[in-house]
């Protein structure tokens, strides 16, 4: 009996994991005509340049390192710039709903001052009506001094995930400049059961 249990969980694994590497190859193609998500996805909102963009919080509280800039944008008239971070920063979208049974693709785009060899994680975090992570997808970047775009593919949410939220994590170097933009999340595909 517990032979065949475990094969069953294997077969289901296997399963599972050939149907999730399918529904990886989302791309730029795939978000033709859709909307996008994420608030103030281009930092473009906000009163004063001295707080941060509307729609987006330091998780860590601490907006010393962050800026809104307009001498380096991927598109618009503004980027998000985090200059000499001396610990690691996460920044956090506002939250948006999310239907468990279907795929998200999200992407963003970043630079830096120099080719960096330090990741920059893109997260799509799921979360259940009480506010809980019920679900947690990850992808890390290298960015290097032109734009570099970050693409993550996130599917097989926990059933009862209902807001989603992206974070960038930026590693702490304190003589490094990193520039964010074009933040965007896109429902691109229902899963079939």
């Amino acid at each position: 009996m517990f032979t065949v249990v475990v094969e069953i969980l294997v077969i289901a694994s296997v399963i599972t994991s050939c149907v999730f590497g399918s529904i990886t190859d989302f791309s730029e193609d795939d978000i033709k005509s859709q909307e996008n998500n994420v608030l103030n996805s281009s930092f473009e909102q906000g009163s004063d340049l001295e707080q941060m963009p509307k729609g987006w919080i330091s998780l860590d509280g601490d907006t010393e390192f962050l800026f809104w800039d307009d001498k380096y944008i991927h598109q618009g008239n503004k980027s998000l710039r985090v200059e000499n971070p001396e610990e690691n920063i996460n920044i956090v979208s506002d939250a948006f709903p999310i239907n468990p049974q279907f795929v998200y693709y999200t992407r963003c785009f970043i630079k830096t001052n120099y080719q960096s060899n330090h990741q920059v994680y893109l997260r799509f975090l799921g979360f259940n009506e009480k506010g809980k992570q019920v679900s947690k997808f990850s992808q890390k970047v290298y960015p290097g001094t032109d734009w570099t775009k970050a693409e993550l593919t996130s599917g097989f949410f926990n059933s009862t995930a209902r807001f989603g939220r992206i974070v960038i994590s930026i590693p702490d170097k304190d003589d490094k400049t990193y520039w964010i933009d074009d933040v965007e999340s896109y429902k691109v595909y229902k899963i079939q059961k």
